[in-house]
């Protein structure tokens, strides 16, 4: 993995800060966080705690020591984000965004477990997620992100899965052997759903 950075906990901040601004005109953002004004403080909030998942659960890269780009993977077994895998995360800070955002992430929460699990099984590695700064978009760094990744789970026959509420972003996977696995819809957002699978070449 000399291509990647290793995100270590020292370097959170930095790698919530770059998923905040890549997620800032994310479909599923912008339907938690309807407040522009108020939308990257609150997904700052939020990507501290994913990527505190992601450090604890699964492993965190950079593009460079620059963070342009983040990618987070989790093993399957633990891609359930259950109470205790949150609070050992610091979930509980997550309650600062208030009780009705909060339901919010549960149920969105219970219908993306619910999706993924109809549609795979462990052992697994699910992309959760990948953001790229807005300014360093469409120059690379999301297939720089990846290729090495698909490269490593080909050698250790490693499935790979990922979900996406952002249309153009399938033609991206499926160039890098994802496949449409499943599409559905995300009842309380009313936003496209898709779940996508790549088996090891």
């Amino acid at each position: 993995m000399e291509q990647l950075i290793r995100v270590k906990r020292k370097d959170k901040k930095k790698a919530a800060n770059t998923f905040a601004l890549a997620f800032m005109e994310d479909p599923l953002s912008c339907w938690f966080f309807k407040d522009e004004d108020t939308r990257f403080n609150h997904l700052l909030n939020y990507f501290n705690f994913r990527v505190s998942y992601g450090l604890k659960f699964g492993e965190v890269y950079a593009s460079s020591d620059k963070f342009e780009g983040i990618a987070m993977w989790i093993p399957g077994k633990k891609a359930e984000m259950t109470f205790w895998r949150g609070l050992r995360s610091g979930g509980m800070k997550l309650y600062s965004l208030g009780r009705d955002k909060m339901a919010d992430l549960f149920r969105v929460g219970h219908f993306t477990t619910k999706f993924r699990d109809s549609l795979i099984d462990p052992p697994y590695s699910q992309l959760s997620p990948i953001g790229v700064k807005p300014d360093f978009q469409g120059r690379g760094f999301g297939s720089k992100l990846l290729k090495p990744m698909m490269q490593r789970f080909d050698e250790e026959k490693t499935t790979c899965f990922l979900e996406t509420q952002t249309e153009s972003n399938l033609p991206i996977y499926q160039k890098l052997g994802f496949e449409i696995a499943k599409k559905g819809q995300i009842p309380e957002a009313n936003l496209m759903h898709w779940g996508m699978i790549r088996k090891p070449k």
